[in-house]
């Protein structure tokens, strides 16, 4: 009777370890379950990848239970490959499954894929991501748009700021010359004819489009890479808000006044204020004084692209004195203009009166 118990006691220590294993770690006993199918890492992004790019990556199947896993993998996308698509496993052999991705037939922008796993241990999913992007459109850090703008060695790019009217004038990067700013309201690009127009002025030119903060100038950039801008567009991360950040230069419109008009022999002279809050560059005026009986008087005395800037709230005097004399009789006209390549043209006009070469202002 005792021999028939020990009999059926090891017949049933052999059925358990058939499904049963036993591990001993950390000086204790777990056991383990049954067969279970396990694998690691679970996803991949393969981050940017540009159009008609191959790349790959691999991760482990293993079986974290007992007796003998089998696995099989399905990817339902054609541009992911699986190697090998099935296999099989004992109890803690890891097998190493590769992951092709060929971004050839991809559009632009984010994609996502899901390899199922099937076993008899359990099923899973692997996903896969990439970003396929244009090899003509680069984002770049305000860093690298700055070391780009200051290196004519690498090539001209041109800054585009493609925010609204008010808010280019109201502030803008500044860099360099040749490098100047340029702007462009992206918004007026939905008209397809305003569209082309730019894409055919920039035609095989690098340029930096940016905004506020990256939004608007991401969307400017896909505009013109989707209708086959030639060229290669850099977009700015984090827009001009992140290049005042990290302090580099800003420029923007400012304003004039014109005032002090003095009368001096054969001559008229008049101040000009910088009243804003940038440095006026660039400065064109123009004096104009006609009149006297019979229109005798016709004096223009110009300073077209003056090449001293006016900072703010500084003053600058300008007289016709250079363009000759003022002479005649009778009521004269002064008309006087002032603009810049950031300042809006104004005019001014005053009336006076010339006898001979004196001068006075009414």
């Amino acid at each position: 009777m005792k021999k028939k118990i020990q009999i059926i006691m090891l017949i049933i220590i052999l059925f358990s370890t058939s499904f049963v294993g036993i591990t001993v770690g950390n000086n204790s006993i777990k056991a383990q379950s049954l067969k279970q199918l396990s694998y690691y890492p679970e996803s991949h992004d393969f981050g940017d990848m540009l159009q008609g790019q191959s790349n790959s990556t691999t991760f482990e199947i293993w079986n974290s239970g007992c007796c003998y896993l089998y696995y099989e993998l399905y990817e339902y996308e054609d541009w992911i490959e699986v190697d090998p698509t099935e296999g099989g496993s004992s109890y803690d052999e890891h097998n190493t499954i590769t992951v092709s991705i060929n971004t050839t037939n991809l559009t632009r922008g984010l994609h996502e894929g899901i390899i199922n796993i099937t076993s008899n241990g359990g099923y899973g999913n692997f996903k896969v991501v990439v970003n396929v992007i244009y090899e003509n459109l680069i984002d770049i850090t305000v860093d690298e748009a700055w070391d780009l703008l200051n290196d004519t060695s690498n090539g001209i790019q041109i800054p585009i700021d493609v925010r609204t009217d008010d808010e280019w004038k109201n502030e803008h990067i500044d860099t360099p010359y040749p490098e100047n700013p340029n702007h462009h309201n992206y918004l007026e690009w939905y008209d397809s004819d305003i569209l082309q127009e730019f894409i055919s002025t920039y035609d095989g030119q690098e340029i930096i489009v940016y905004c506020k903060s990256g939004g608007r100038s991401k969307t400017a950039a896909t505009m013109l890479v989707d209708n086959d801008f030639n060229g290669v567009v850099y977009n700015m991360l984090g827009g001009i808000t992140e290049w005042k950040n990290q302090g580099y230069p800003t420029d923007g419109y400012t304003t004039f006044q014109i005032m002090n008009f003095t009368p001096n022999i054969g001559s008229v002279s008049i101040d000009i204020k910088n009243n804003g809050t940038f440095t006026a560059k660039n400065i064109s005026v123009e004096i104009q004084v006609t009149g006297g009986y019979f229109s005798f008087i016709n004096l223009t005395s110009s300073c077209i692209d003056c090449e001293k800037p006016l900072e703010p709230n500084a003053t600058k005097t300008e007289s016709t004195i250079k363009d000759g004399f003022i002479f005649g009789f009778g009521p004269i006209e002064i008309t006087v203009s002032v603009w810049a390549k950031n300042a809006d043209k104004i005019t001014v006009k005053e009336e006076g009166f010339a006898f001979g070469f004196f001068i006075s202002i009414n």
